[in-house]
């Protein structure tokens, strides 16, 4: 099966970026969206050496690095007390508003009279389509970077697809530890933070659980 192209942009950005509704110039499903930002920031941070933990996120650094996106989530985890990776979903919409902006900024989309608006719909037409296709067919992705990001984009619905929380998390260990089996406390944050996201999507999921 076809992979997708190596990503020029942060997963945060590609993540969010593939929900988009074209014809309503808005998000499909924003919170899980900004659930999905949220962990996309968490592995970054994890595979950076940035952030470590299993039951609970642990910021390692500093919070100032002049990168804005993880800068700022690094710095909500080092100045929060100890707080279980599932609370950390429950209020993301700063991250998906900070995305956002980020995605008009680096001109993968322009605001148009309050509505966005994709300059390469056909491309994410493509990717949304292969990301369904990989996770129906649950092929081990080739590297960690498109493992991550089929699942949660996967997780999210990629755009016009029914949201598959409860199937992108029975895939996270059978994907991920295969490319995380030398990365340490870091990858066990990956795959915690992926976890507990895939859980979030599915308890905000209107979708009756028997059909996910």
């Amino acid at each position: 099966m076809t992979e997708l192209p190596r990503q020029a942009d942060p997963l945060a950005l590609t993540v969010c970026r593939l929900s988009l509704d074209p014809v309503r110039g808005r998000l499909r499903r924003p919170h899980q969206v900004g659930i999905a930002v949220r962990a996309a920031i968490f592995t970054e941070l994890a595979g950076t050496g940035r952030l470590v933990g299993s039951r609970a996120p642990e910021a390692v650094g500093d919070s100032d690095t002049g990168n804005p996106l993880p800068d700022a989530v690094h710095r909500a985890v080092a100045e929060r007390r100890t707080t279980s990776w599932k609370r950390w979903y429950s209020h993301v919409d700063a991250d998906r508003t900070a995305v956002t902006d980020a995605l008009v900024a680096a001109g993968r989309w322009s605001s148009e009279a309050g509505r966005l608006v994709d300059l390469d719909p056909g491309s994410t037409v493509l990717e949304q389509q292969r990301i369904r296709q990989l996770l129906t067919a649950r092929q081990l992705p080739q590297s960690l970077e498109l493992a991550l990001l089929v699942l949660l984009a996967g997780g999210h619905g990629a755009g016009p697809g029914r949201p598959a929380p409860r199937r992108s998390r029975r895939l996270v260990k059978p994907w991920l530890q295969p490319h995380l089996t030398t990365a340490g406390r870091g990858g066990d944050a990956t795959m915690a933070a992926v976890e507990a996201a895939l859980v979030a999507m599915r308890r905000a999921n209107p979708i009756p659980f028997s059909n996910r």
